[in-house]
């Protein structure tokens, strides 16, 4: 979990120093910070960790963040992203959190 946390940390540093307008950043920001937060909970599984929200998941998600912060947030690519940490909010905390 560490390691996941430490992507996460990473996602929010990229977050900070894009250029992407300030409403989606937020956006953005408040989802992650909701993850922070799921990951911390002392009831997830080590099997959930592995597997659907493993680190090769959240080294995905850090990878299309550094291409939607590195100027790459128009068109679909942001609804894309939000789309993916809404999933794996849903993966950690249930469906009820993601909304």
């Amino acid at each position: 979990m560490d390691h996941q946390y430490s992507i996460i940390n990473q996602c929010l540093q990229l977050l900070k120093q894009s250029d992407m307008p300030t409403i989606k950043k937020l956006r953005v920001e408040i989802q992650l910070i909701q993850m922070k937060r799921l990951l911390l909970n002392d009831n997830l599984s080590s099997e959930m960790m592995r597997g659907c929200c493993g680190e090769d998941v959240f080294e995905g998600l850090l990878g299309q963040m550094r291409r939607i912060c590195g100027g790459g947030y128009e068109g679909e690519a942001l609804t894309d992203l939000m789309e993916r940490i809404g999933g794996m909010l849903n993966i950690l905390g249930g469906d009820h959190v993601a909304h």
